[in-house]
């Protein structure tokens, strides 16, 4: 490989589509060129590996992490067959075209094509992939097969820790309600997610690895400063009910959002219905057991408007990650029945996982019609999201969908 590190290889393709992704992509073949031609580096992309890819992506790009992979993965694919092309002996048209046609087809799969060899005999086109236990596509295969309808409480146990007897398979709202009623108290908070393999990790430590404070003041102080133009009564917050009000905006923060409100969770989860690649997820924490652990005190909240108690918990429990509330800092917060797990960076979430956690697997091919039954319950995007854009949201979701 050459001089250029992956990240940077990386940043200046993306430089191109990340302001018009599907606008690089409507007129593709003429960006392909057009970056080829201002970088001749740019081959070096098939080099690097599609884990280092979405490392890379995971921690820059969270947000976006798989439309942008998605982007990557037709450009590295579409490099990596004209590399074969150019190695390809022999000047036949014909040939040279149906390699093109081949180049179309496989766009926008994930096959590494570093691993084909694709050659013509007679009115076959015979294409040989690396299946070996070291090939990538290999590796690919049997990860996605581990996280199947099948396969998939196991696979999610095995890399979470939750015990498998604590993980249930849902495919309609009915078994949803049904499993959280068998809880046997009622101090979960829970979390719902579009990607049962999306870890919990917070936006702020997505993003860095280290400073984790001074980045978090940063973002803070310059959130504060331009706020106050389109909202003055925020003045007054103090800076966890900023923080909280921020972080339903995007704003990076040490916080995760969960609920009290189980249902709302479910919605979070299939929110985004037409994303069917995998699985969606719902954690559920005993809130008042992971906080007797963290705190030493039976709390299943901690009140961090109490201004002496959040003094309290932050000085002798700096490193350790619990539950709070705030503040009715927002309409959004206060709908939601929201809370927060604020999480510290060096502190594992692992035995929360494994001792107070129970999960709820939402199946992939089900999301629609659980969308559509929780409509029907009066669970809306509207209800949880008060303004004029989810209230069309809904109206639409109601008038095309269901």
């Amino acid at each position: 490989m050459g001089g250029m590190t992956l990240e940077g290889l990386l940043e200046r393709i993306i430089f191109y589509f990340k302001d018009d992704p599907h606008g690089f992509l409507v007129d593709f073949e003429q960006n392909i060129r057009i970056i080829s031609s201002d970088n001749e580096d740019i081959g070096e992309l098939i080099e690097y590996s599609d884990q280092g890819i979405k490392e890379f992506l995971s921690t820059k790009y969270h947000d976006k992490e798989e439309e942008y992979l998605k982007i990557l993965t037709r450009i590295k694919n579409t490099l990596s067959v004209a590399k074969i092309e150019r190695e390809s002996k022999g000047d036949n048209t014909e040939d040279n075209d149906l390699l093109l046609t081949i180049r179309e087809y496989f766009n926008e799969s994930s096959v590494p094509f570093g691993e084909l060899e694709l050659s013509l005999e007679e009115e076959k086109v015979v294409i040989k992939v690396n299946f070996s236990e070291s090939s990538k596509l290999k590796g690919k295969i049997v990860e996605l097969n581990s996280w199947c309808t099948e396969n998939v409480i196991e696979a999610f146990s095995k890399k979470y820790k939750v015990p498998v007897e604590n993980i249930s398979y849902i495919d309609s709202v009915g078994k949803y309600i049904k499993f959280i009623s068998g809880f046997e108290n009622i101090n979960y908070v829970s979390r719902g997610q579009k990607n049962c393999q999306y870890d919990l990790v917070p936006s702020l430590h997505r993003l860095y690895k280290s400073s984790y404070k001074s980045h978090s003041s940063t973002y803070e102080s310059l959130f504060k400063q331009k706020v106050a133009f389109y909202d003055s009564s925020l003045e007054n917050k103090d800076a966890e009910e900023l923080r909280a009000y921020g972080q339903h905006f995007g704003l990076p923060t040490n916080y995760l959002d969960f609920t009290e409100a189980h249902l709302i969770s479910l919605l979070f989860a299939v929110e985004d219905y037409k994303y069917t690649e995998n699985h969606s997820v719902v954690y559920f924490v005993d809130a008042l057991a992971h906080n007797k652990e963290a705190t030493k005190d039976e709390i299943k909240l901690v009140d961090f408007s109490d201004k002496e108690l959040k003094a309290t918990k932050e000085k002798n429990y700096s490193d350790k990650s619990y539950f709070i509330k705030v503040g009715n800092s927002s309409e959004r917060i206060h709908f939601q029945k929201g809370c927060f797990l604020k999480v510290e960076p060096n502190d594992s979430l692992e035995k929360m996982l494994e001792h107070y956690t129970k999960v709820a697997i939402i199946d992939r091919n089900s999301k629609k019609t659980i969308l559509t039954e929780l409509f029907n319950l009066g669970i809306t995007f509207e209800n949880i999201y008060p303004d004029k854009d989810n209230m069309v949201k809904t109206i639409k979701f109601i008038n095309e969908e269901i």
